[in-house]
């Protein structure tokens, strides 16, 4: 991996963002503008734009006034709103009980009920369930050959030690919404799960932060469940694998194993208590209608939504300056910049969307039950983070190899002298954006960018990231944004000018649908 700054002025950047546009007259993204819609959405005013807040009434209100003076129209009807149905469940209480060993939610565990039930509990034989893997086309099932119905299921985070580059299937079970499914799937009535890490280890605060925190759910009459479940750290781990009479570092290494088989350890409980509420939030949609094929859509989406009030010290909000205000002034730009080009053969779908650090929540209503039918989709483009680092020849793609984008985007990055650069260590970021949602239904997704390819993201995500200090105070330099703007932008142009149906790779795991 390479960073390095362009050697060429501003101007330069900005002939170059033209000409990748295939035309020097059309509009381009600077970092000016991007600029100047996050100093407003991430100030305080906006109090961390948390769905349900009057956070989200101002932020609304200001995407509505852009996409109005971009001259975009509504997806539906008269409006650019379109209402997601949520419903939110806070963590009041929780407990894990093996024996005399008894865990309560706190700095080494957090137990969370399924997020619509008031209250939850489970009692019965855990059962160790390894990683909690089920891929049978790789030969492994680590549900597999027991009787999981009404048990607990305790499994390790993430992937087998050794594990070297992943599939992209492989790389979707490292996740722990995965590993919850395969536990519903198999009938448990509830999961521990197990980060074998220090109380200091990133990884672990930020999952037992994350838990911890009130979770969302699409508000429907079959709301998708989470099993009762418990992340634990290393200490409380260990606590519970004496209490059933083995130790972490001996199931690890059983769990390792490619011919792992589940078995019971001994007997637990899992209990839980929630705050449940419901509500309507609302992601916004609008449209630069195409002149010949106005039923064809390009995508471009970013979330509008960040966590409000999440602080402990004096400073107790979240402003989300770099994640996502960052991301939405790209939305925005970049509908001016197609506005005021020619208009294009195809449509161009400009989408802020509501509750993706619950979950995408808001990409995946859109998605599946949207106003437009994903069939019509021809590609969809992520925006998120994109202010975390400053420019960069490098261009990383979340989800190369799996379309037949690749070619459009590294031509274009030629153009703009930039390259496309291999990094299969932050792969796993694909499934962690609301582009993802759409990948899910079949659509052609992706995100590229270059806030990859230095120490500035490093430095983001181990000391800002989900924090208060996350703000328009940090240096943030925002050509690399828009150097990246630009790249899609031209991307998306020639897209929205040819007949081409983007497609997904034989080796990828996501396929059109019928």
């Amino acid at each position: 991996m390479s960073i390095s700054r362009f050697p060429f002025p501003m101007p330069a950047l900005l002939l170059l963002a033209a000409c990748a546009t295939g035309a020097r007259d059309v509009p381009v993204v600077t970092p000016e503008g991007i600029a100047a819609h996050v100093t407003e959405l991430a100030s305080d005013a906006y109090e961390g734009r948390a769905p349900g807040t009057a956070g989200e009434v101002k932020t609304l209100a200001y995407i509505e006034t852009a996409f109005r003076g971009a001259g975009l129209q509504p997806v539906s009807k008269r409006s650019y709103r379109s209402p997601v149905p949520l419903l939110k469940s806070e963590a009041t209480a929780g407990s894990i009980a093996v024996g005399s060993v008894i865990v309560e939610n706190g700095e080494t565990a957090v137990v969370r009920a399924p997020v619509t039930q008031a209250s939850a509990a489970a009692k019965g034989d855990i059962v160790f369930a390894g990683y909690g893997i089920v891929l049978p086309e790789l030969g492994r099932d680590d549900f597999g050959g027991l009787d999981f119905k009404g048990k607990i299921a305790l499994v390790f985070a993430g992937l087998p030690e050794g594990t070297v580059e992943p599939s992209e299937a492989m790389r979707l079970q490292s996740a722990r919404a995965a590993k919850l499914e395969n536990a519903v799937r198999s009938g448990a009535a509830g999961a521990i799960l197990v980060y074998d890490a220090p109380p200091e280890d990133e990884t672990w605060r930020r999952a037992r932060i994350v838990a911890g925190r009130a979770e969302m759910q699409i508000d429907a009459p079959t709301v998708a469940q989470n099993p009762l479940y418990a992340l634990v750290g290393r200490e409380a781990g260990s606590a519970l694998a004496q209490g059933l009479g083995t130790d972490l570092a001996a199931l690890k290494a059983e769990a390792a194993a490619m011919n792992f088989k589940p078995r019971t350890l001994g007997s637990g409980a899992l209990s839980a208590e929630n705050r449940v509420t419901r509500f309507t939030s609302y992601n916004l949609a609008g449209v630069l209608r195409g002149r010949k094929h106005p039923n064809e859509y390009i995508v471009y989406l970013a979330h509008w939504d960040h966590l409000g009030h999440c602080g402990t010290g004096a400073d107790t909000i979240c402003n989300g300056a770099v994640d996502n205000a960052s991301g939405v002034g790209g939305l925005i730009e970049l509908a001016e910049a197609f506005a005021k080009g020619r208009r294009p053969e195809r449509s161009v779908l400009f989408l802020a969307t509501t509750a993706e650090e619950s979950g995408l929540l808001g990409g995946k209503h859109f998605a599946a039950s949207g106003p437009i039918d994903a069939a019509h989709m021809v590609a969809a483009f992520g925006l998120d983070t994109i202010a975390a680092n400053g420019p960069s020849e490098d261009v990383i793609v979340l989800g190369q190899g799996l379309t037949s984008l690749d070619a459009r985007l590294a031509d274009t990055a030629k153009v703009q002298g930039r390259r496309i650069m291999a990094m299969p260590d932050v792969q796993s970021f694909y499934a962690r954006s609301d582009h993802f949602a759409f990948a899910e239904v079949g659509v052609p997704a992706v995100i590229a960018t270059g806030v990859f390819a230095g120490k500035a993201f490093g430095d983001y995500m181990g000391n800002h990231y989900h924090q208060p200090t996350d703000a328009v105070t940090l240096p943030i330099d925002y050509r690399g944004a828009a150097a990246d703007m630009n790249l899609l932008l031209g991307v998306g142009q020639g897209l929205a000018n040819s007949r081409e149906w983007p497609t997904w790779t034989k080796s990828s795991p996501y396929q059109r649908r019928p």
